[in-house]
């Protein structure tokens, strides 16, 4: 059995906010393109805006205006027992702590109170993942992430004492992006140094290092394009490029996994397969390596040459470790 119906999905969920916003005014294909991504993934356009503005689902029509909903009233959907029994579950792991308060988490395990988790914390072990993560059940570290989730939508600079292996540094940043690591079961901040209004280099600071945030006297700069630019500084210049195939659920499970990177996914009718380029930290390209492993036969390694390369040597060790001989 699935745990979400379809219809309790992503795709659901963007499409009904598209149907919604088409009843009151009429929207063009961009604006509709622009919801998708908004609210879903970056491919997600692919397969829903065919659908949308096409006759296979019949709920847009076209006017000379734009795009209008066929349909005018939308039903809000019931969580069913399965979802609530997920739910539940979710609860327990220590990283909700990060997302919801503690009167939240409190109000929410009292009204799942009679329901049975669908699955225990200790029903998993993660083999490959670093032993000493984040502190999650730190409130002085979930009120610090909270503090950086804040001022990065409201676009706030952050005055940060974090301790590196090496020194304490006490500056001004302008927290850009958070990026969890599954590998190492920690959180990284993306963040731009500022001084005088001019932007410095960028940073990666492990979350757990951070010790106290306040408000700068900086302000956020008004010039968008340099600091995207510094964003984009920190990816590789050249995307690792892989095949997918149309095996085990392998596109919906890569788009998943990969949620966090920045990448660009084509298909290819013609060969039944989707071509997908990551951009990436170079510090982190093993991290990227082995969860592109962890897919086995399902994705194909394109390049960069110098990726590829590392991918057939753990390939080659991996067999070595398996069929070696054994001593007698």
């Amino acid at each position: 059995m699935e745990l979400f119906s379809e219809l309790y999905s992503c795709y659901y969920q963007v499409a009904s906010r598209v149907l919604k916003a088409a009843t009151a005014v009429p929207l063009s294909l961009s604006e509709m393109s622009e919801l998708v991504d908004t609210y879903a993934f970056a491919e997600s356009s692919l397969y829903l805006l065919p659908r949308l503005a096409g006759e296979e689902w019949g709920l847009m029509e076209q006017q000379a205006d734009g795009w209008r909903a066929r349909v005018k009233h939308l039903a809000e959907l019931p969580l069913t027992g399965l979802q609530k029994s997920w739910l539940r579950a979710v609860l327990d792991d220590p990283r909700m702590r990060l997302f919801l308060t503690g009167a939240q988490q409190q109000e929410l395990a009292q009204a799942l109170e009679a329901v049975k988790p669908l699955y225990l914390q200790e029903d998993f072990y993660d083999f490959d993942q670093c032993g000493s993560g984040d502190p999650y059940e730190d409130t002085g570290y979930c009120e610090r992430f909270r503090q950086l989730t804040t001022a990065m939508q409201k676009k706030q600079a952050l005055c940060i004492r974090y301790r590196s292996p090496a020194q304490e540094t006490i500056a001004d940043y302008l927290p850009c992006h958070l990026e969890y690591s599954r590998k190492d079961d920690r959180f990284r901040l993306y963040a731009v140094r500022i001084t005088g209004g001019r932007l410095g280099r960028l940073y990666t600071i492990n979350l757990g290092r951070v010790q106290e945030l306040r408000p700068s006297r900086e302000c956020w700069p008004q010039r968008k394009e340099e600091l995207e630019e510094r964003l984009r500084l920190r990816l590789s210049p050249e995307p690792v490029r892989f095949l997918i195939y149309k095996e085990r659920n392998a596109l919906e499970r890569c788009m998943l996994h990969f949620a966090s990177y920045q990448k660009q996914t084509s298909y290819d009718p013609q060969r039944e397969e989707y071509t997908c380029s990551i951009w990436y930290d170079p510090a982190q390209e093993t991290e990227l390596l082995i969860r592109l492993l962890q897919f086995g036969p399902v994705v194909r390694v394109l390049g960069p040459e110098h990726f590829l390369k590392q991918v057939k040597e753990r390939v080659q060790k991996q067999y070595w470790l398996i069929h070696q001989p054994k001593d007698t």
